[in-house]
């Protein structure tokens, strides 16, 4: 079987204006880690670690009391999510639990998909034949090149790649119901690794891409002009756009327990609108601190928010069936109608 070769979006989507206000939202990431066995060249893990921790960094995981607050509490959403989506400031499956949390929210029914976005380096037999069982819908897999000494350069780490690979193998024999899905960016290859790359995958993975080195965490500003800023991640042209529509359907939750209105990774405490500790998700996808927020994008203020108006992460993956800025006179007053309702 030859994998297609797709990005790892769904571009078969309502346009998100004509839906808007939802009552629930679509996706949420889950960050269960803050250890990576990686320090990728393009990721905060990959500054020193005495800087990270003079951040306010922890290397810390994610309690699983917390993570059964947060599944509870998506159970109370009037509609199931569409996709949660385990990811974060560290490698996932460094949680030995993660298999646990996906088969715990399988079990829950509170999302049609469960995906995990990992390097793959932890993938052994005994958790893939786990993850395979747990009824993960999808292994995202991001490679860091394409052999031992590029994985050395990009991910400062010592990897056996044939290794990497054949516990790929693996678990795409294994899979069962669930898709892996591997890319690789295409600052991580090296000139006329394009060809090499799908050859070498085609045959042990569902859906396979190359996606484009773009600003992607807001800790990591423009990574000094070196990102591309004119493509979005999956190849296509920027968008002309300001208002960022993440906070209307993308939410996240850190290991924590805090929740933030969208999914860029290392945003600071102060724009989280609350703790799964201290009120429920629900409230707070109703709450005052969001409908602000959401209104002041519609206005297009969004520059003079202190977090917002420094990132520009949600144009590297904006499609025009997410784009808002048309269409925010007509959203305006629905908003401010639910402030009123929920009031």
């Amino acid at each position: 079987m030859s994998a297609e070769i797709k990005p790892g979006f769904n571009y078969d989507r309502k346009r998100l204006a004509d839906i808007l206000p939802l009552p629930t939202p679509f996706t949420f990431l889950l960050a269960p880690s803050h250890i990576c066995n990686l320090k990728c060249i393009y990721c905060s893990q990959g500054k020193k670690r005495e800087e990270l921790i003079s951040e306010g960094f922890e290397f810390k995981l994610m309690d699983y009391e917390i993570f059964l607050k947060f599944a509870a509490q998506l159970k109370e959403f009037p509609n199931k999510l569409k996709l949660v989506f385990v990811s974060g400031m560290g490698e996932p499956l460094v949680h030995k639990r993660v298999p646990d949390m996906i088969a715990h929210m399988r079990d829950l029914d509170v999302a049609e998909r469960l995906e995990i976005f990992t390097n793959g380096l932890l993938l052994t037999k005994d958790v893939a034949d786990a993850l395979a069982a747990s009824g993960l819908t999808r292994l995202r897999v991001s490679l860091q090149g394409l052999n031992s000494k590029k994985y050395s350069e990009v991910g400062g780490a010592d990897v056996n790649f044939d290794d990497l690979r054949e516990k790929l193998a693996y678990f795409y024999s294994v899979r069962k119901q669930c898709k892996l899905y591997i890319k690789v960016i295409d600052s991580a290859l090296e000139p006329g690794d394009e060809e090499k790359f799908y050859e070498m995958f085609r045959d042990v993975s569902d859906e396979m891409f190359i996606e484009r080195f773009v600003p992607y965490q807001l800790t990591m500003g423009d990574y000094e002009n070196e990102a591309n800023a004119s493509t979005t991640v999956y190849g296509d042209k920027v968008l002309d756009a300001d208002v960022c529509p993440e906070p209307f359907f993308n939410w996240q939750i850190d290991l924590y327990g805090n929740i933030y209105p969208c999914c860029p990774l290392g945003l600071p405490k102060s724009f989280s609108v609350g703790n799964v500790n201290e009120s429920t998700i629900l409230e707070m996808w109703n709450g005052n601190k969001a409908r602000e927020l959401r209104l002041q994008l519609l206005r297009k203020e969004r520059r003079n928010h202190e977090v917002c108006g420094r990132c520009q992460c949600f144009l590297s993956k904006l499609t025009p069936a997410d784009r808002l800025d048309d269409d925010t006179e007509r959203l305006i007053p629905l908003f401010e109608k639910a402030q009123g309702d929920h009031a």
